[in-house]
């Protein structure tokens, strides 16, 4: 009887010393991939930002060019019960953004807040809209039982305070305001058109009496239903109080949800990304439109 050897293989798999070593490697190559995926999610909404303020640079100077001036900050019809209009240059801009379904939607003879005007007053429209920002998507400022669509980009009022002074134009928008281009003397470079405001929770919560949050819309500016003299222009408007994303900014200021700046539009068009640490003074040179200060690049 002949019997056959076998030979036994060895047998082939990871020790355990193995394994941990290759959990390792791909922990360290995810720990640093995760920053670069996140920069480049950073980068991508910061430029579609970017493109929505180009575009409201190019609809606000086809405005100027139908209309022969820039559209109002607000429109203002006094009434008893407070504004009887309210519509916002953003609702006037939408036939020059590819919006006018939106604007055909609108009775421009009644106020913002009838009832007529509720549903294109609750649209979330995305050219508004920062992508950066988590809350103006889906939010609404809420006033009693009106919603309007948040928004986070407003006009350059300029350095007064707008709640006292609503027609005071050191910027370029204000209520009922007929700025034209040649109106701004300072150069359309050199002068602020558009900024970006987020919505939520201001910076530093409690310091600003019983206002607790930014309140940006893109429909109009509506009339407080406790003070009908109150416009609420800082719904659709900015002053330049406060340097861009200053901890102590509040409803009337820019405050982005950018990281380290906030981005603009220019007179003439053009974007521009303004950073916190912007001297204040050069940053109130840039927000009148006609203040003959020299305002370094």
């Amino acid at each position: 009887m002949s019997m056959t050897a076998t030979k036994t293989l060895p047998r082939t798999a990871f020790t355990l010393v193995e394994l941990l070593v290759v959990i390792a490697i791909i922990a360290t190559l995810i720990g640093l991939l995760l920053p670069a995926v996140q920069s480049a999610r950073d980068a991508a909404r910061t430029s579609s930002c970017k493109n929505n303020l180009r575009q409201f640079g190019m609809a606000m100077h086809n405005y100027e060019s139908a209309n022969k001036q820039l559209p109002p900050g607000y429109r203002f019809v006094p009434r008893s019960a407070g504004n009887g209009s309210g519509f916002s240059w953003g609702s006037l801009l939408l036939p020059f953004m590819e919006e006018a379904a939106t604007y055909q939607e609108f009775r421009f003879d009644l106020p913002l807040y009838d009832p007529v005007n509720l549903i294109p007053r609750e649209k979330h429209l995305p050219v508004f809209l920062c992508p950066t920002d988590p809350i103006s998507p889906t939010g609404f400022v809420e006033m009693g039982d009106e919603r309007y669509a948040m928004a986070c980009y407003v006009g350059n009022f300029g350095p007064p305070d707008l709640d006292e002074t609503q027609e005071q134009r050191e910027g370029v928008f204000s209520r009922n305001s007929r700025t034209k281009l040649k109106d701004i003397t300072d150069g359309l470079s050199k002068t602020y058109m558009l900024g970006e405001r987020q919505n939520g929770p201001f910076r530093h919560a409690g310091v600003h009496g019983n206002h607790f949050e930014y309140e940006t819309a893109w429909a109009g500016a509506i009339r407080d239903l406790d003070d009908p003299t109150d416009d609420h222009g800082h719904m659709v408007l900015f002053q330049s109080g406060h340097p861009p994303n200053d901890a102590d900014s509040d409803d009337r200021d820019v405050s982005s949800a950018h990281r380290g700046f906030a981005q603009f539009v220019m007179c003439d068009g053009s974007v521009s990304a303004v950073e916190e640490s912007i001297d204040p003074a050069t940053y109130i040179a840039f927000s009148t439109r006609a203040g003959s200060e020299v305002a370094a690049d």
